[in-house]
């Protein structure tokens, strides 16, 4: 069965991890796969990709306005005859989608990771394209039940072609114990210091300058609290320069993209997740997995990972005053945050893991490629 993804993104993100996992756990001897996306992310992916059986080609194709980009992508379909086109997120699917039907692809799939920022706030009645696009899709893989949700209820799509498959991660990388002191000293921050981290790429959805507004009343409880910011994207002046203005320049540490994150999860004392908006966040799977408690924003796929005040806390988004309050509770009781994060990795362990991610997808992929053609 030959598969081929398409994303447009250029940077390396939660999305772009999922299918790096699904290019690198589908069974070669059922799968065949490929990647259509742009240069700059095939170039972050090359090293994980190494001894990958995956066939590549850079094209950034997000608009009908870019002809030369839809020439490169319509030629590789149809030298490279998938069976299926499995695009992600919608501006990718707008244009792979429709293209795959020309160059004569059987099937197509869309995943959708969750409400698109530029789309916030329309109605049903606003998605006539989206309906449109989704008439080119087979089946439209929704990473938790709240996507899946808001496509039959707010975009209208039809329920029979929607389907449920939420995201795991290889969770064999991340254990607690072992790494607290060592990463400390490497950053300099005092052992006994409280630390949280935030992860995730520097852009509006993740809600960064909501926590850095929210930073100050921890600060003002903790003067030696460290903040660390593990992630880059196109907003990092701009928030850098907030951080500045707040003067919290001396307990904000910027680390940009980092690939141990296992291993900074260690260290911290809790992770803040501030998105406005999420589909099913891999950041909180993870950081619960490292046993490390998350305050998290009560949206949309988040919580179901997160069982408040069990496994973590949920607050609104964009509310820092909220936020605040809710990281100076994790702090102010550290026996209490452990046993929320030890319950966070139980929970994990038992739900979110990425062997039956895939095998799921793979079902999916069968399924479509069995049913008579439209």
């Amino acid at each position: 069965m030959r598969v081929c993804f398409a994303l447009t993104s250029p940077v390396r993100g939660g999305v772009e991890e999922v299918v790096l996992a699904l290019l690198q756990r589908l069974d070669p001897r059922e799968f065949q796969t490929a990647l259509a996306a742009p240069a700059p992310l095939l170039d972050a992916l090359a090293p994980d990709l190494a001894g990958v059986r995956v066939d590549t080609t850079a094209v950034r194709a997000e608009s009908w306005l870019e002809p030369r980009e839809l020439g490169r992508l319509d030629a590789f379909f149809r030298r490279w005859c998938p069976d299926i086109v499995n695009a992600h997120l919608f501006r990718s699917t707008a244009v792979a989608a429709p293209l795959a039907r020309l160059a004569g692809v059987p099937r197509v799939v869309e995943t959708y990771h969750g409400r698109e920022g530029w789309r916030q706030g329309r109605r049903s009645g606003n998605f006539v394209l989206d309906r449109l696009v989704a008439r080119f899709c087979d089946r439209v893989i929704a990473v938790s039940e709240a996507a899946a949700r808001f496509l039959v209820e707010g975009k209208g799509y039809p329920a029979a072609k929607v389907v449920v498959v939420p995201n795991g991660r290889d969770l064999s990388a991340f254990a607690p114990g072992g790494h607290r002191d060592t990463v400390r000293k490497e950053l300099g921050i005092d052992r006994v210091a409280p630390v949280v981290g935030v992860v995730g790429r520097l852009e509006t959805q993740k809600g960064h300058r909501y926590l850095f507004a929210a930073w100050p009343a921890v600060v003002r409880e903790y003067p030696d609290a460290r903040l660390l910011v593990i992630g880059d994207g196109s907003l990092r002046a701009e928030l850098e320069g907030q951080v500045r203005s707040l003067g919290l320049a001396d307990s904000v540490v910027f680390l940009g993209f980092r690939s141990d994150i296992p291993r900074l999860l260690d260290t911290l004392d809790g992770l803040a997740l501030p998105s406005l908006y999420e589909g099913m966040p891999l950041t909180v799977i993870e950081a619960s997995a490292m046993a490390c408690p998350v305050v998290a924003t009560a949206v949309d796929g988040t919580p179901e990972v997160i069982d408040e005040d069990v496994t973590g806390w949920l607050v609104p988004p964009a509310d820092p005053p909220a936020l605040g309050r809710a990281l100076v509770r994790m702090l102010a009781d550290p026996e209490r945050a452990r046993a929320v994060g030890r319950a966070g990795r139980e929970r994990v362990l038992r739900r979110f893991d990425l062997a039956t991610q895939v095998e799921a997808t793979a079902r999916v992929y069968r399924s479509v490629l069995g049913e008579p053609r439209r």
